[in-house]
C-alpha cells in the first residue's frame, strides 16, 4: 500500500523501482520489483518503459444511486 501510495503521489513522476526501495527503507528492491509487476499486470500502475513506474490517471466513475428505503 506504501509503494501505492508513493506513485499516486505524484502521478506524473516517471519512479525507478530502486528509488521506491530507499525511499521506503525497509522493503528489498526484489519484493519492490515483484510487487510493482503484479500491479502492472492488474492494471493498478502502468509500466512506461523498462524499470520505470507511475500511477494509473484516475478514471471517473458515476456514483451509484440507492433507493431509500420505505
Amino acid at each position: 500500500t506504501r509503494v501505492l501510495n508513493v506513485l499516486r503521489a505524484e502521478p506524473e513522476r516517471q519512479w525507478r523501482a530502486r528509488e521506491i526501495a530507499e525511499l521506503l527503507g525497509d522493503v528489498t528492491l526484489v519484493t519492490t520489483y515483484r510487487q510493482l509487476a503484479r500491479w502492472t499486470e492488474r492494471g493498478l500502475i502502468r509500466r512506461i518503459r523498462t524499470g520505470r513506474y507511475a500511477a494509473v490517471a484516475p478514471t471517473r466513475t458515476t456514483a451509484l444511486r440507492t433507493r431509500p428505503k420505505r
